[in-house]
C-alpha cells in the first residue's frame, strides 16, 4: 500500500472528521430549532433531493476517478484532458435536465409522493443546485484520480462554512412562518453552498489544466473516451438510481406505515426524524476514516488492477478489513456502554440513547458494507453492487410494508437490521470470491469482540467502584470513552489481536 494513499487518507479523514463534527453539531442546532417533526419533514425533502442528486451525478465521479487513475498508471496522462472535457459536458447536460424537471414537478412530488405540501417550496429551491452538484462530482473524481485530495477537501470545508453561515442567519427569520419556511431556509443554505463549492473547484481545475497543457502534445482525439466513461458510469449510475429510487420509496412509506400503526401525521414524522435524522447520523459518524479509505481505494485498486498487481490488491483489502472491524467493534462497544449518555449529551433526549443501544450491533455490518462497496468498484464489479443494492432495496420495501404498520418503531428497527446484514454479507461474499481472500474470523472478529466485551465490563466496574457516576455527564462520557479505548487496545495486544507485524506495518506506512 503506497504511502501516498495513507497521506491522502489522513487528509480526507481529517477533513471528514472536522466536517462531520461540525455537521453533527449543526444538525443538533437545527433539531433544537425545528424539533423532531421538523427533522422528519426535512428528511422527506432530503429523500427527494438525494434521488435528484443521484440522477444529476450518474456515477460520473467513480468513472472519472478510475479512468484518470488508469491512464496515470499506464503512463498516458495526455488522455486525461480529453476524458475531463467529455465528462464535464456529460455532467452539465444531464444535471441541468434533472434540475429543470425537479423545479417543474416539485408541486406534484410534494402533494402526490410526499403527501405534504410543505415540501414544495424547499424542493423548488433545491432544484438550481443540481447542475453544480453534477459538475462538482466530476471535478472531485478528477482530483481523487490524480491523488490531490486536499483540493476537494478544502472545497468541502468552504461548502460547509457557507451553508452554516447562511442557515444560521436565515432560519431565525423564517421559523415564525412555520416548518415549511424553516426547511426552506435550510435548503437555501444548501443551494448556495453547492454553488460556492463548485465555483471554487472549477478555479482549481482550470489552474491545474493550465499547468498541464504545455505537456499535452496529443493531437489526435482518442477514440472511445465517451464510451469508456459510460461503461463505468452507467452500471454505477444504474445501481445508484435503483438504490436511491427505492430508498425514496422507502422514506415515503415509513411515515405512512407509522400512521397505519396508529400514530398521527405529526408523531409519524417525529418518530421518522428521530431514527433517520438523529440516531443514524451518530452511528455513522465514527466511520470518517473508513469513508476516506473507501473513496481513495477506488483509484488505488484500479491502478493496481490495470498493472495486474494481484498481491498488492489482496494485501490492501486484507488490511482494510482488519482496520474496519477493529474500529467498528470498538464503536459498537462504546455505543452499547454509553448510549444513554450520548443521547443526553448530544440531543438531550433519552429516546435517542435507547435507539443508539438497539442499533449499535449493526455498526460492523454498516461499516464493512461501505468499505466493500468502494473496493468492488475499484475491481470493476459495479454490476454486482447493482444486483445486491436492488435485492436489498426490494427486500426493505417488502419488510416496511409488512412490519411497520404492525409493529411501529420496533418494526422499523427490524427492517434496518435485516437489510444491513443482508447487504453487507452479499457485498463481502462477492469481494472475497473475486479476490480469493480468506476471511480471518479469529483475528478480525473473535479477538476484537472478546477485547471490547472485557473493556466494557471493566470500564463499568471502574466507574462503579470509584463512584464516578456523580460527575457531570459530559465528563463521565469523556472519561468512559477514553478508558474503554485504552483497555480495548491493551486487551487486543494481550490476546494477539494486534501483532508486532501489525504495529510494524503501521509504522512503515508513514
Amino acid at each position: 500500500m503506497k504511502k501516498i494513499l495513507v497521506v491522502n487518507t489522513f487528509i480526507l479523514m481529517g477533513t471528514s472528521l472536522l466536517l462531520r463534527t461540525v455537521g453533527i453539531s449543526f444538525r443538533v442546532y437545527i433539531s433544537n430549532k425545528i424539533g423532531a417533526e421538523g427533522m422528519g419533514l426535512y428528511q422527506l425533502i432530503l429523500s427527494i433531493y438525494m434521488l435528484a442528486s443521484t440522477f444529476a451525478t450518474s456515477g460520473i465521479s467513480t468513472a472519472v476517478t478510475r479512468l484518470v487513475a488508469e491512464e496515470r498508471g499506464r503512463g498516458t496522462p495526455m488522455t486525461v484532458n480529453r476524458i475531463m472535457k467529455k465528462a464535464l459536458t456529460f455532467s452539465a447536460v444531464l444535471s441541468t435536465t434533472v434540475s429543470v424537471l425537479l423545479f417543474i414537478h416539485a408541486d406534484y412530488i410534494g402533494r402526490a409522493w410526499l403527501h405534504d405540501p410543505r415540501t414544495i417550496i424547499p424542493l423548488k429551491i433545491l432544484g438550481p443546485s443540481l447542475p453544480f452538484i453534477g459538475l462538482s462530482s466530476c471535478l472531485r473524481g478528477y482530483f481523487y484520480g490524480v491523488r490531490k485530495v486536499i483540493k476537494p477537501a478544502s472545497a468541502q470545508i468552504l461548502e460547509e462554512v457557507t451553508k452554516i453561515f447562511i442557515i444560521v442567519h436565515a432560519i431565525n427569520i423564517f421559523i415564525p412562518r412555520g416548518l415549511e419556511y424553516a426547511c426552506a431556509a435550510v435548503v437555501v443554505g444548501t443551494t448556495a453552498a453547492e454553488i460556492a463549492s463548485c465555483g471554487y473547484m472549477l478555479m482549481l481545475y482550470q489552474w491545474e489544466e493550465r499547468k498541464c497543457v504545455k505537456y499535452d502534445i496529443l493531437k489526435v482525439e482518442p477514440k472511445g473516451v465517451f464510451k469508456r466513461i459510460l461503461n463505468i458510469s452507467l452500471p454505477v449510475a444504474a445501481s445508484s438510481y435503483i438504490r436511491s429510487g427505492l430508498k425514496t420509496v422507502e422514506n415515503i412509506m415509513i411515515p405512512a406505515g407509522f400512521e397505519k400503526f396508529g400514530a398521527s401525521n405529526r408523531a409519524s414524522l417525529a418518530e421518522y426524524g428521530m431514527v433517520k435524522g438523529m440516531a443514524m447520523p451518530i452511528l455513522t459518524f465514527p466511520s470518517v476514516f473508513l469513508s476516506a479509505f473507501s473513496t481513495l481505494l477506488v483509484p488505488e485498486i484500479s491502478e493496481a488492477r490495470a498493472l495486474n498487481h494481484t498481491n498488492r490488491i489482496n494485501y490492501a483489502i486484507s488490511r482494510v478489513f482488519q482496520l474496519t472491524l477493529l474500529l467498528a467493534i470498538l464503536v459498537t462497544g462504546i455505543f452499547v456502554s454509553f448510549s444513554k449518555e450520548l443521547g443526553m449529551v448530544i440531543y438531550k433526549n433519552e429516546e435517542i440513547g435507547i435507539l443508539l443501544k438497539l442499533l449499535a450491533p449493526l455498526v460492523p455490518f454498516m461499516y464493512l458494507d461501505r468499505i466493500a462497496d468502494g473496493m468492488l468498484k475499484g475491481l470493476n464489479q459495479q454490476m454486482s453492487s447493482l444486483k445486491y443494492n436492488t435485492i436489498d432495496s426490494l427486500t426493505r420495501i417488502g419488510m416496511i410494508y409488512y412490519f411497520i404498520p404492525m409493529k411501529g418503531v420496533t418494526g422499523f428497527i427490524i427492517v434496518i437490521f435485516i437489510s444491513n446484514i443482508l447487504n453487507s454479507l452479499l457485498s463481502i461474499g462477492r469481494l472475497l470470491k473475486v479476490t480469493r481472500l480468506k476471511f480471518k474470523t479469529l483475528h478480525w472478529i473473535v479477538m476484537p469482540m472478546t477485547s471490547i466485551a472485557a473493556s466494557g465490563f471493566l470500564t463499568k466496574l471502574i466507574f462503579e467502584i470509584n463512584n464516578l457516576d456523580h460527575l457531570p455527564m459530559k465528563t463521565n462520557l469523556t472519561i468512559g470513552v477514553l478508558l474503554i479505548c485504552i483497555l480495548y487496545v491493551t486487551f487486543l495486544i494481550l490476546v494477539n489481536g494486534i501483532t508486532k507485524e501489525d504495529i510494524h506495518w503501521f509504522k512503515n506506512i508513514f
